[in-house]
């Protein structure tokens, strides 16, 4: 049942973001070929290439203002909609329907959760390589200096081997496992805002920022904690990064990280679950 929960969340996003995941990247090329004429046109300046360049630049201008709206609307877009498929689809009249649904709380819970996620992984990929469309089609050296700084890497990822390797993959599970706890954060806070009777927005807010500070305060002793308690030599010197006790140390404070943030996804699933099967009082 959990899958076609997602299934029917994911049915009725896609709808509303697949043309804003097509357009940035295609935006992000046609101003980079801008940049490029741009940049191609102040070297062969002359009076015959005035107006040719001043109808370039305009292009220009156009195209960045469009990328911009493009990443900051995708942006704003993803936010809303962990907030609003959630608010409207549990806290609010559709909430009525879908605790009808044979189905348990939880598994509502995580189809939103999950759902979320995705998109937003999805936005956060078409964002970066928007991006690297960008840098890469105004100008060929860009692309050359990504290549001759790979070289380099490549070098040092031999020296470190596969924990390398590792780590780049705990470090995209630390991204993702990021996202899921954000998302589950607001979550929480807006169903312990629902306790807050006539005021339920702003006791989301409050709850929000009180969580934030809460578990702010633990992160940092226990950071404190972890610095003490693991070597940390490579802090201090950049080029014994790559040597055991370093790797030991990030290694180990990326599966502490790891640990940390499922405990914290664990807290907030817990409380919004409780809440919505116990407390709950629709609008």
């Amino acid at each position: 049942m959990l899958g076609k929960l997602m299934k029917y969340d994911m049915k009725s996003m896609f709808r509303t973001f697949v043309p804003m995941w097509l357009l940035a990247p295609v935006i992000s090329l046609m101003l980079g070929l801008s940049v490029r004429s741009m940049i191609a046109w102040e070297k062969n300046s002359g009076s015959a290439l005035k107006i040719s360049g001043y109808g370039i630049g305009l292009i220009m201008i156009v195209m960045l203002l469009l990328f911009t709206g493009v990443m900051i609307g995708l942006t704003v877009m993803t936010i809303l909609f962990v907030i609003q498929r959630f608010w409207n689809g549990l806290l609010k009249e559709e909430g009525y329907l879908m605790f009808t649904l044979p189905v348990k709380t939880w598994e509502l819970i995580t189809s939103k959760g999950l759902t979320a996620t995705i998109i937003a992984c999805i936005s956060v990929v078409v964002g970066i390589l928007s991006c690297m469309i960008l840098t890469v089609a105004f100008t060929d050296e860009v692309f050359l200096e990504l290549m001759r700084w790979w070289s380099y890497m490549k070098k040092d990822i031999a020296g470190i081997g596969p924990v390398f390797w590792l780590q780049v993959i705990l470090s995209v599970l630390l991204v993702i496992a990021g996202m899921v706890k954000s998302i589950y954060h607001v979550y929480a806070a807006m169903s312990l805002g629902q306790l807050f009777e006539g005021h339920r927005v702003v006791g989301s807010c409050v709850s929000y920022l009180g969580i934030s500070m809460v578990f702010s305060v633990i992160m940092v002793v226990l950071s404190v904690i972890m610095n003490l308690v693991l070597p940390n030599d490579w802090l201090y010197d950049y080029y014994h990064y790559i040597n055991s006790s370093a790797v030991t140390f990030s290694v180990t404070y990326m599966l502490f990280l790891l640990l940390v943030t499922a405990v914290q996804i664990a807290v907030f699933h817990i409380i919004t679950e409780r809440i919505l099967s116990t407390r709950l009082n629709l609008e």
